[in-house]
């Protein structure tokens, strides 16, 4: 579960407490509240009361939607220096995803109304406001289309693509989460991957998938 840390985080890559003044850097934190997230741990659940803008310090988050039946789909991954510095999923009343740790995260929570009023005195806060919005919105464009126009087998492909570099590389997902990445079923996904290795272009592990031919994969796309 997440919880208040014992000490906040001065070394971070955000660039909002990397370039605010001083005096608005101060009033951050002491007006929100730094929250360590083990790995995997919830820090706000799909629809749950929120009301709240979030500035990711160290680690990766996720947010995510689920189904009635239990399929998950990812939304985004917040880091430190993702959308601005400043995450605003969980502006409104209720959360519009849920928000867990990938790995050991922390997070400096801080309530809408202290946000609204921090925003009128530092323009570098103000502006970066603007720029989460305007990076979230295109993020999410992006996804719906790529969610309605791209075939699964099409999707699967860019995942494992953007998972890696080079040939030899291990995709770093699972099969459950690269179904979460790609909207679908880790059986779909699986039916998938079972094709692209038979072609030559990766090879399937105990919990592992290593891509051999990454010049195979972009000409499926």
């Amino acid at each position: 579960m997440p919880h208040q840390s014992d000490f906040v985080v001065i070394d971070t890559d955000n660039p909002v407490l990397r370039d605010c003044s001083a005096a608005t850097k101060t009033a951050l934190l002491e007006r929100g509240r730094v929250q360590h997230l083990e790995s995997g741990s919830v820090l706000f659940g799909d629809g749950r009361p929120a009301g709240v803008v979030l500035f990711p310090l160290q680690g990766t988050m996720q947010m995510a939607k689920v189904t009635s039946r239990g399929r998950r789909q990812i939304i985004c991954n917040p880091t430190a220096e993702s959308c601005g510095g400043v995450c605003m999923l969980a502006f409104g009343t209720h959360a519009l995803a849920d928000v867990r740790a990938v790995n050991a995260a922390e997070v400096l929570v801080l309530d809408r109304s202290d946000f609204e009023q921090l925003i009128h005195e530092d323009s570098v806060l103000c502006r970066a406001a603007w720029q989460s919005a305007a990076s979230c919105m295109a993020h999410l464009s992006e996804l719906v289309a790529h969610l309605s126009f791209n075939k699964v087998s099409e999707r699967v492909v860019l995942a494992l693509l953007d998972s890696t570099e080079k040939d030899g590389d291990l995709v770093r997902l699972t099969q459950s989460e690269l179904a979460a990445e790609v909207g679908t079923t880790r059986e779909v996904v699986a039916r998938c991957l079972a094709v692209l290795q038979q072609d030559g272009h990766i090879r399937l592990g105990r919990a592992r998938i290593t891509v051999l031919d990454r010049q195979g994969l972009q000409l499926r796309q």
